[in-house]
């Protein structure tokens, strides 16, 4: 396996801002999506800014997904407070350390997805009336790209198989995700938001 050295960027509000409309100026010239879902929590957030600052008006839906080691997190008392306390240096190395851990084996594409049941009579309902449509799906981050395959995958059983479906991240931190996004800003950057349990508002 290759190993390439990671590094850690900290996006504040405004910095995601601009990062969203580089990610439009790369993919709206050559593909316009009529539909763009974000996958929650953070991929909502970053979809939802590249919606609002779009040429056009594309329709924005959301598909839940979280990551295994995001619902952990939330399960632990106390653990933002503790990691806003840190500085930054200390939890970068911290970062760098969890992302090795959970990627350090193959990721299963077979596990279980099941849709919220309100977002995916949503989305039928919205793609049961577009026949050939343009729809991208976008994520704030794809490490072992597991979240994102399920979500397209998802989205193509879905749609009609005349529709474009293409993917965006901000960034890819693995050599080798299930999916590769036809869109991102940065590779092998582990990226923290407004959102994440480290980050100092």
């Amino acid at each position: 396996m290759p190993k390439t050295n990671l590094s850690v960027r900290t996006f504040n509000e405004q910095a995601l801002r601009e990062a969203s409309t580089t990610l439009n100026n790369q993919i709206f010239p050559s593909f316009l999506p009529e539909i763009i879902i974000g996958i929650r929590t953070g991929g909502f957030i970053v979809a939802e800014l590249m919606a609002k600052s779009a040429p056009h008006k594309p329709l924005l839906l959301a598909i839940s997904r979280q990551r295994a080691s995001t619902q952990a997190k939330n399960k632990v008392k106390g653990l933002k407070g503790i990691l806003r306390f840190l500085p930054y240096f200390i939890t970068d190395l911290l970062r760098i350390a969890e992302h090795k851990r959970l990627n350090s084996k193959p990721a299963d594409e077979n596990q279980p997805f099941s849709p919220d049941i309100d977002e995916l009579a949503t989305l039928r309902g919205v793609l049961r009336t577009r026949e050939n449509c343009k729809i991208l799906i976008v994520d704030d981050a794809i490490d072992s790209g597991a979240t994102m395959k399920a979500v397209y995958d998802v989205v193509r059983a879905e749609a009609n198989s005349a529709c474009n479906i293409k993917t965006a991240a901000i960034t890819v931190t693995t050599d080798f995700p299930l999916i590769q996004p036809n869109y991102t800003l940065y590779s092998h950057v582990l990226c923290r938001f407004p959102w994440s349990f480290d980050f100092k508002g």
